[in-house]
């Protein structure tokens, strides 16, 4: 995994043979002094810290569907790739297309997989017809049966109602003869009797056209009805129909596909079809110790590095669950990633460097630089002595701050510009006299 933060650099002390004081080190060996051993030093610099958290997690995509089938049905058939199965059969080279299968790549609107149709379209068929029969009884009742019945009516009650005037009109003249007994009693009682039909009729003629002027909406409201209801079924039935073509949501590549043509699926319980997956942002999901949950922060930019890819590679902090794990005492969070170069797979296994922390121009030493004794740490400071570039090394207990990969921040024990040494820990004591590398 590539450190994030800085790295402090190695400086190394030195002087040459002749020119720290003339000591002829060969002399000394041959006069039995005790050996002096080279220790390399780095300096106490000031620089800014990245600290981050290594965690492990898992690729996921942004977008996943399961492919399933709205309407029951045998597997017709599923579209060819752009890949072929080559082989040879007789001496002579054949080529069999492949069907969509797993990692083939398809775009938004393509067809996935294709339904037997059959018993849809028949289906639809008989809804048309039914709804046509439907149309022509609503337009009959409308543009014929009402106007006729209704005029029909209309002309029964006018004629009733002349028949009634003239009824009335010749009773009235008998009744004048009769007071003047100019007729007979029959006369008038026929009279009468005639007046009295021609009024029975012209009320019952009158009483039939107000129920069919009432009746003729409600008929044409129940056609109407059936006309709906028809053309409702056609549109289910058409609906059934297009389902039993299943097309890509958006763009994707095809992960698992779990039927094979001629297999039945049907629409509850649903039948698994394929898993299609956007390979082109995945997220990485990874569980943080509930202690750091106020140091993650939305939109910060992490490192992933995952097996078999060489150089990591950035993610944003994208979602940070609001909720801690009762058992595991940690939050969810995942990382988004740009893999439109398709350089990692989902469902791998990848290590997250999520920062936690950032420090700006703290004292800081490398972390090879700091020894622990008993827990409590400490570096071995440079201290001159002479003019011979020699010197001594002294143990000086420090406190730590924040720490990346490469560095320690000093919050107490040594200064900006003090060398520490940064190899040979284990060889170092309290005054032990060093020589420092040569520079380089």
């Amino acid at each position: 995994m590539k450190r994030l933060g800085a790295v402090l650099p190695v400086v190394v002390l030195a002087c040459g043979l002749a020119g720290c004081g003339g000591t002829d080190k060969s002399a000394d060996h041959a006069a039995g002094e005790v050996h002096v051993p080279e220790v390399e030093f780095a300096p106490v610099a000031r620089v800014p810290i990245r600290t981050s958290l290594d965690l492990v997690g898992t690729l996921i995509p942004v977008r996943a569907t399961t492919i399933v089938s709205d309407v029951d049905g045998i597997i017709e058939s599923f579209p060819n790739s752009n890949r072929s199965l080559e082989f040879e059969e007789n001496g002579q080279k054949r080529s069999v297309p492949l069907t969509l299968d797993l990692g083939h790549e398809v775009r938004e609107g393509d067809v996935l997989v294709q339904i037997d149709p059959t018993d849809f379209r028949l289906a639809l068929e008989v809804a048309e017809k039914k709804r046509d029969l439907a149309k022509k009884n609503l337009d009959l009742l409308k543009n014929w049966m009402q106007q006729e019945e209704t005029e029909q009516l209309l002309r029964a009650s006018k004629e009733a109602e002349a028949a009634y005037k003239f009824a009335k009109a010749d009773f009235d003249r008998l009744d004048q003869l009769h007071q003047r007994h100019s007729i007979s009693r029959s006369e008038y009682d026929a009279a009468e009797m005639a007046l009295e039909t021609a009024k029975a009729v012209r009320r019952h003629a009158g009483e039939a056209l107000k129920i069919a002027e009432k009746r003729m909406p409600a008929q044409l409201a129940v056609a109407q009805a059936k006309f709906a209801v028809a053309e409702a079924e056609v549109k289910v039935q058409q609906e059934k129909l297009d389902k039993t073509t299943v097309h890509a949501p958006y763009d994707a590549v095809i992960a698992d596909r779990y039927v094979s043509v001629g297999d039945r699926v049907t629409a509850m319980p649903r039948v698994e079809i394929m898993r299609i997956i956007d390979p082109r942002v995945l997220f990485a999901e990874v569980d943080v110790p509930e202690r750091y949950q106020a140091k993650v922060k939305l939109g910060e930019m992490a490192a992933v590095t995952a097996e078999g890819v060489s150089q990591p590679v950035p993610a944003r902090v994208e979602i940070v669950n609001s909720m801690i794990d009762p058992e595991t005492r940690t939050f969810r969070v995942r990382l988004t990633i740009d893999n439109r170069k398709r350089i990692l797979k989902s469902g791998g296994f990848v290590h997250v460097a999520l920062p936690i922390a950032t420090a700006v121009n703290v004292t800081a030493v490398p972390r090879r630089a700091v020894t622990f004794t008993e827990g409590h740490p400490a570096v071995f400071v440079f201290e001159p002595a002479g003019t011979d570039g020699l010197g001594h090394v002294r143990k000086a207990p420090v406190e730590l701050g924040v720490a990346n990969g490469d560095s320690y921040e000093i919050t107490a024990g040594v200064s900006p510009g003090q060398l520490v040494a940064a190899e040979k820990l284990s060889l170092l004591t309290n005054g032990l006299r060093v020589q420092p590398k040569h520079i380089r």
